[in-house]
């Protein structure tokens, strides 16, 4: 495989049983991912004559084939940006503890995500003063039929909070500003997760938490414009690193019975195999997060 960095043309090539496994860890969750080692090295300056002779030898293609190639890359990181912000979405969620999960949906088929994105910053604006220390992470999806809504994790609510002078049961808050803000009757802030029969949910487990508001962000990274953010959430939550291990010498289906692992109590949340693409996957909690 070759790729073309700042005119300079440099040839990839994956190391036969070798891995780099990355392993994550926060209080009690887990992932794993693991991929196949692939080394880079430069082969040349892409000079007139260079080129010529790599489209000779089939190396580079030609101008047609290059331009769908590369229309094929800015599709691919496109999918790869999204990927990490879905990968760091999730992991501010499980960082955060956040055991809450609320939904902004619109009335009417409203399908700016600017305006949705304008409506969002008005509604935590107006949360956080209701509720001071409020916290959050979302994600934004837009439905088949057009219309936005967001997607996000926070904190457990109270019972009851005031607003406008009146005390009320706090499931009923998140509604009253959100239509503060788009317009009476306009919307609603549902509280839990939607089922695969329409209804809400509450009781998710962390790790599903935090899977289902980042799953939206790979859902719809196709439709988010280039400059738009995939995601939002509260400053200051410093999150840990992965850590990485190297295996040499060793097959797949040898690696994994080495990086999996399942402590007492532990459950495991998602767990994939893809021998095409030499990945695997693995992702666990701890009971206390349940």
């Amino acid at each position: 495989m070759f790729r073309i960095i700042e005119g300079c043309l440099f040839e990839g090539k994956t190391v036969a049983d070798a891995w780099d496994v990355r392993v994550w860890r926060h209080g009690g969750h887990r992932e794993v991912s693991a991929r196949q080692r692939v080394i880079w090295r430069e082969v040349d300056a892409l000079s007139p004559r260079a080129l010529a002779d790599h489209l000779a030898a089939g190396d580079l293609l030609d101008a047609a084939t290059l331009e769908a190639e590369a229309a094929k890359r800015k599709a691919d990181k496109l999918k790869s940006n999204a990927n990490r912000a879905k990968t760091m979405c999730r992991r501010v969620i499980k960082t955060e503890g956040f055991d809450e999960l609320l939904t902004l949906t619109y009335r009417e088929n409203q399908t700016d995500r600017a305006l949705c994105k304008h409506h969002f910053a008005q509604w935590l604006r107006r949360m956080k003063i209701a509720l001071p220390g409020f916290r959050f992470c979302a994600s934004f999806e837009q439905q088949k039929r057009g219309s936005m809504h967001v997607h996000l994790a926070t904190h457990k609510l109270p019972k009851h909070v005031k607003y406008k002078g009146a005390k009320i049961q706090a499931w009923r808050l998140g509604t009253e500003v959100w239509r503060s803000v788009v317009g009476a009757d306009n919307g609603m802030c549902f509280v839990g997760g939607k089922t695969r029969h329409g209804g809400y949910r509450r009781n998710l487990s962390l790790a599903k938490m935090a899977a289902y508001v980042s799953k939206y962000i790979m859902k719809d990274y196709a439709d988010c414009p280039d400059d738009s953010n995939r995601y939002q959430r509260s400053l200051g939550c410093k999150v840990a690193k992965p850590e990485l291990y190297r295996f040499d010498r060793v097959t797949l289906a040898d690696l994994i019975p080495v990086v999996f692992e399942l402590g007492e109590g532990d459950v495991v949340i998602s767990h994939s195999v893809s021998e095409a693409d030499k990945r695997y996957w693995l992702c666990t909690e701890g009971y206390k997060n349940r």
